[in-house]
């Protein structure tokens, strides 16, 4: 949904090809339920998304699974 240049840096941030999932198939509130049912990060990059906001999210998340021990 952004365009490409903030879509690729969103993408990089958050771990590009390493740690990707995508699909037509289903919505985004099914991957992000997925995501909460068996402790991974869920980082949408939308229409909206924002590089400082999202580079915030990340931060906070890296803090929040180091405390929790890798474990939701």
């Amino acid at each position: 949904m952004p365009d490409l240049k903030r879509g690729a840096a969103a993408w990089i941030l958050a771990g590009g090809a390493h740690h990707t999932g995508f699909s037509t198939a289903i919505s985004s509130e099914y991957l992000e339920d997925f995501a909460g049912m068996t402790g991974i990060e869920y980082i949408l990059i939308g229409e909206n998304s924002d590089l400082s906001e999202l580079k915030k999210e990340l931060r906070w998340n890296e803090v929040y699974y180091h405390f929790a021990g890798g474990m939701v």
